[in-house]
């Protein structure tokens, strides 16, 4: 009777060492799944960051043709004013009009510049978002270290 006492009770410690090891590996599951979340998500993060850094790039390069075509409106201006000073009228016009460009292209680069801070706040959000992502890896690869 002993033995089959003692036999039931290693058979009764095996049973909860292998109900505790399944416990321990579901855990584990689900602690992998949710890091492979967390890296999915931080790769589409990295992905919308590359964009919105292209998109910004091409914000500042149409600011750049912008500018170089307001100044190449104003040369032209001022060598048409220059050759032909017998038609003042038509100097008044084309100035009329490149101030009209000019004060389009400004609300253009004014709102080039808005767009740019919106996503200099973006990239900040970004930057943030990415630096808690990495705390939140940072204590799950403690909790699995601590697992280990």
């Amino acid at each position: 009777m002993s033995i089959a006492t003692i036999w039931s009770m290693y058979e009764e410690e095996t049973k909860q060492r292998l109900q505790e090891n399944v416990l321990s590996a579901e855990q584990n599951l689900k602690i992998m799944e949710e890091k492979t979340k967390m890296e999915n998500e931080l790769r589409h993060f990295k992905l919308d960051f590359a964009k919105m850094v292209a998109e910004k790039e091409k914000a500042m390069s149409q600011l750049g043709n912008t500018q170089i075509a307001l100044a190449y409106l104003k040369e032209e201006l001022e060598k048409k004013k220059s050759t032909d000073k017998s038609v003042i009228n038509i100097h008044q016009v084309f100035r009329a009009k490149a101030e009209k460009e000019r004060d389009q292209v400004m609300q253009e680069r004014d709102q080039l510049k808005q767009e740019k801070r919106k996503l200099e706040y973006m990239i900040g959000d970004l930057f943030k978002h990415k630096e808690e992502t990495k705390e939140k890896i940072k204590k799950l690869k403690g909790m699995l270290n601590d697992f280990d």
